[in-house]
């Protein structure tokens, strides 16, 4: 995940009842992107993976493809965290903004500037948290070191929403915010519902294994909801899927990253919801789809100051024939890093990246990209 240094290089301010620390990173990116099929506009896919972004034209001709070079700060990030003990309770709460999750109508003519965007934004009391927060279905420490803002999109679980978690040991439990994406059948595209009644369900077990790594262990039970909002007949129907991911050290301080992913009714969960939960049928009626993705990475050190990772990424979603013919059923990516880092806390790298994404018709289009990144984190 974006050059992934941990944001602990906090600055702190004490008083006598709350400990404050502030911190983030400044990023610059630029990407040369070559995009095989069709122009594709300036937004989220030309500032970093989407796999929906890769243009796929039938067929593409030899004038279809173009090249594009990009450069942005939007991943610039902050945060403040608060910190306290109040009657022997531990209450904490974090806030954390981008520029890039809500990058509003700035554009490249003249300022360059964009809005901030809520990321998280939680309170901690004891065991609970309740805010804004990564889903408890997601292992953000398994994500590779990248430049890219996500890296391997199509093969991660990424969610950021509301939601009450308790945790107890290795053990977390959640209430999550929910929401379904449906497509309309034959449809082109995944529209959000807004119609469900009962939160999403998350269980996960963390599982430290010293010298064999870190492993988690998640799965999520969910309603799907359509009542009319999209097309659809006052529809419901459950979702339910799986993740195991980890990290374990191999060669000194080298590591391998990985996690798998699965289910039925979960899509919106997987890859940026490259494919959603469930497409209506001629009916009206909810059809689950089932999407499996992954990924795995290994880092290498080649010394203290320089280090490289190499991951290999892929989805694939099951081929419903309610289903329109542009909506995605595979993509997968490969990417390769070297990251040097003069100082502690400054990162300089480039990173190579290869996809395609196969459509539900069979037809195919292609990512190349060369991205450099320069990141300063305090």
């Amino acid at each position: 995940m974006a050059l992934a240094a941990p944001l602990t290089s906090a600055l702190a301010a004490d008083t006598p009842d709350i400990k404050i620390t502030w911190g983030g990173y400044i990023k610059l990116d630029a990407l040369a992107s070559r995009f095989s099929d069709s122009a594709v506009a300036q937004g989220s896919g030309r500032d970093f993976y989407v796999p929906n972004s890769v243009a796929v034209v039938a067929p593409p001709t030899a004038e279809s493809g173009h090249t594009y070079l990009d450069s942005h700060a939007k991943e610039t990030r902050l945060f403040i965290k608060a910190d306290s003990v109040i009657q022997d309770h531990k209450v904490g709460a974090y806030v954390e903004m981008d520029f890039l999750v809500n990058p509003g109508a700035g554009n490249e003519t003249v300022t360059n500037a964009y809005n901030p965007g809520l990321r998280r934004a939680y309170i901690t009391f004891d065991n609970w948290l309740v805010g804004q927060d990564w889903s408890t279905f997601q292992n953000v420490a398994a994500l590779p070191e990248g430049l890219d803002f996500i890296g391997p999109t199509e093969g991660t679980v990424f969610v950021r929403q509301p939601m009450i978690r308790y945790s107890w040991n290795n053990l977390q439990i959640a209430l999550e915010n929910p929401e379904t994406t449906v497509a309309v059948n034959a449809g082109t595209a995944f529209a959000n519902t807004d119609d469900n009644s009962v939160p999403d369900l998350v269980m996960r077990y963390n599982l430290k294994a010293g010298g064999a790594g870190d492993y988690a262990f998640a799965t999520v039970i969910r309603q799907l909801a359509d009542r009319g909002t999209v097309g659809g007949a006052r529809a419901n129907s459950t979702g339910y899927g799986g993740t195991i991911s980890g990290k374990i050290p191999v060669l000194g301080s080298d590591d391998v990253r990985f996690m798998v992913s699965g289910g039925s009714g979960i899509g919106r969960y997987l890859a940026i919801n490259t494919v959603g939960d469930a497409v209506l049928d001629g009916a009206g009626d909810i059809q689950r789809l089932k999407v499996i993705n992954g990924f795995v990475a290994y880092r290498h050190a080649w010394n203290e100051q320089w280090r490289s990772s190499i991951a290999l990424s892929a989805l694939k979603a099951s081929n419903n024939a309610n289903l329109g013919g542009v909506i995605t059923e595979r993509a997968q990516s490969a990417s390769v890093n070297l990251l040097y880092s003069p100082i502690p806390k400054l990162t300089v790298g480039s990173e190579l990246r290869y996809a395609k994404r196969t459509t539900m018709a069979g037809n195919d289009g292609t990512l190349s990209r060369l991205q450099f990144s320069a990141k300063y984190a305090f």
